[in-house]
């Protein structure tokens, strides 16, 4: 079983038909879905097969018991404690005419996570503990997941991390983001947030750099597919030429297919082929997963 920590929240997801017109109007089409990277991960590794509990926090609202349904219905088993003072996570996502998108999140009860949020005994019986880094990123989160984190390596689980955010990250720095998780069993960021983490200009420099922190990185490169590093070993996996209709979950869902490869064996080179296959579907989607 792997155990995901991370957000979970309601997107409202504003597909834009022309570029953004600051102080004026920019027509769009608006989705509310369920969402929070934490929990999509989930999602995805369910529909992929992969036996998932997810660990999060919502309000005590009509949409905390919405995300728990939705949870439950794909399969995944939520183990979500309810916040009587904050509400569930909301996030406006703008997705402009190419794809790209920007998020204004509300974090809500995602932001207060107490040490006895997750139960050692949860993740005794993991093959795999996924943290996002949202949890990290915020004082207010942090405790229960380098709490979630100790319980793992106490037990000699694996520790996969998603930085999630780089201009958190570049607020928080490099070195102290470091001298708060320890090393990971596999690092995954994207671009930006890897040159964050190591100083690097290059994916290449930079996962080699990150290499100091995690046994396997791997660097999601969008169009470009991925870059991975272990020990000597690099590769580089091509992603297919598509029409990116909303990139917002294609990294949620490179990392879910991955990590399932990855549990299948080991094998870094099929894990990138799958995590670049399922995240460029992803990012067909008009949908978040």
């Amino acid at each position: 079983m792997i155990v995901v920590l991370g957000d979970i929240a309601v997107d409202i997801v504003s597909k834009l038909r022309t570029p953004l017109a600051r102080g004026s109007d920019a027509p769009a089409e608006v989705r509310v879905m369920p969402g929070g990277s934490g929990a999509n991960v989930a999602v995805w590794l369910a529909r992929l097969g992969q036996p998932v509990t997810f660990v999060g926090r919502v309000g005590d609202d009509l949409f905390g018991r919405w995300l728990q349904e939705d949870l439950s219905a794909a399969g995944v088993t939520p183990a979500l404690m309810v916040d009587r003072g904050r509400g569930t996570g909301v996030i406006q996502v703008l997705v402009e005419p190419g794809g790209e998108r920007t998020m204004v999140p509300d974090r809500g009860a995602n932001a207060s996570w107490a040490e006895d949020d997750v139960p050692e005994a949860l993740i005794t019986g993991a093959s795999l503990l996924h943290v996002v880094g949202y949890v990290l990123l915020d004082a207010e989160s942090r405790r229960g997941a380098l709490q979630a984190m100790r319980f793992a390596r106490d037990h000699g689980v694996p520790i996969s991390l998603d930085p999630s955010s780089h201009a958190p990250l570049l607020a928080l720095g490099a070195d102290d983001f470091w001298s708060l998780i320890g090393r990971v069993t596999i690092l995954l960021p994207n671009r930006a947030e890897a040159q964050v983490l190591s100083g690097a200009d290059t994916p290449e420099a930079a996962a080699t750099a990150l290499l100091a922190h995690a046994d396997v990185v791997t660097v999601k490169l969008d169009r470009d597919g991925c870059l991975a590093a272990q020990g000597g070993a690099r590769w580089s996996i091509p992603a297919p030429a598509t029409r990116i209709v909303n990139a917002t979950g294609a990294g949620d869902a490179f990392n879910a297919a991955f990590l399932a490869r990855w549990l299948a064996g080991g094998d870094i080179v099929a894990a990138c082929r799958a995590g670049v296959a399922l995240g460029t579907h992803a990012a067909t989607l008009a949908t978040t997963r």
